[in-house]
């Protein structure tokens, strides 16, 4: 019902739109907005995160599917954030480019850095939250510290007593910081650490890898773009399985790791994410995108 109501929604503020201004192109934000969007006739993109046939499965979403295969094949382009999106679109849908949201260091790398592991947790069923303080408890990592940001301690403790959860000693719960604030947790952290069943796009693990910090990781399913690159940057640092066992295997090789191959990490973790870069985003769009929606020379 959600769905609807936004398609709905969507359909509406795009005819309003078109009334009121006469555009050369059009870029549709999300695979929701774009199922029952009106016909158009200028070339449109359509921008999502992830399609709906990854993260609405399932025969009780098979209406969407239809929905979605019809407006995807319409489009000039689809423009899907990540790799794992674009290889999750539906056969028939139109040439993807990607077109990730800029993932920016936010100062300098630090060299100094606490035994700290920072997390991001805004939903404690999806992000694993249990998996999270589980794998922690069984890392066994003496004075270092976890902190968790997100939620408030009185929501995190509320759902660890659900799932039969102990509180280990040395976490703490600042709950929702402004970005700045987080971004400079990030800065200081040796690792950070990810329990997530689901991850979309994954910003925070991706703006971890820009600051330096490394990423121990379960491999979540979803479009998970930050997995492939940890996968690529130390194989050790990502859990076998969505198990706490194997991320605490995972955070005890993290914190482990020897410091030169800490620094290498960091230096290949800046290479791999230069297509991340505003620049690179920016070259893409001009290159790709703008010719084919407006069939100009860039």
């Amino acid at each position: 019902m959600n769905d609807v109501v936004e398609m709905l929604a969507a359909r509406r503020a795009a005819r309003a739109a078109l009334d009121a201004h006469r555009p050369r192109a059009v870029v549709i934000s999300t695979t929701t907005a774009a199922m029952l969007a009106p016909r158009l006739d200028v070339p449109h993109a359509v921008r999502l995160d992830a399609p709906a046939r990854m993260n609405r499965p399932g025969p009780r979403n098979a209406a969407l599917h239809r929905l979605e295969r019809r407006a995807l094949a319409r489009a000039r382009l689809v423009l899907p954030w990540s790799r794992a999106a674009r290889d999750a679109l539906p056969a028939g849908a139109a040439r993807a480019v990607v077109v990730p949201p800029p993932i920016e260091p936010s100062a300098g790398l630090e060299e100094a850095r606490e035994r700290v592991a920072v997390a991001y947790v805004p939903d404690p069923k999806a992000k694993g939250l249990d998996v999270l303080i589980s794998g922690w408890a069984a890392a066994g990592l003496g004075d270092a510290r976890l902190v968790v940001y997100g939620l408030d301690s009185g929501w995190a403790r509320s759902h660890l007593r659900r799932t039969g959860v102990p509180e280990p000693a040395g976490v703490e719960w600042p709950g929702m910081v402004p970005a700045p604030e987080f971004r400079a947790a990030l800065r200081r952290a040796h690792v950070f650490v990810s329990g997530a069943r689901w991850e979309e796009f994954g910003q925070a693990p991706l703006e971890a890898l820009a600051d330096g910090a490394l990423l121990a990781t379960v491999p979540s399913e979803g479009p998970f773009e930050a997995l492939a690159l940890a996968c690529v940057l130390a194989p050790s640092l990502v859990a076998r399985s969505l198990s706490p066992a194997d991320l605490a295997a995972a955070l005890r090789a993290a914190f482990e790791l020897p410091e030169e191959r800490v620094r290498e990490y960091r230096a290949r973790a800046a290479e791999l994410l230069r297509p991340y870069r505003r620049g690179a985003i920016q070259e893409t769009v001009t290159r790709e995108v703008v010719p084919a929606l407006l069939g100009e020379a860039p």
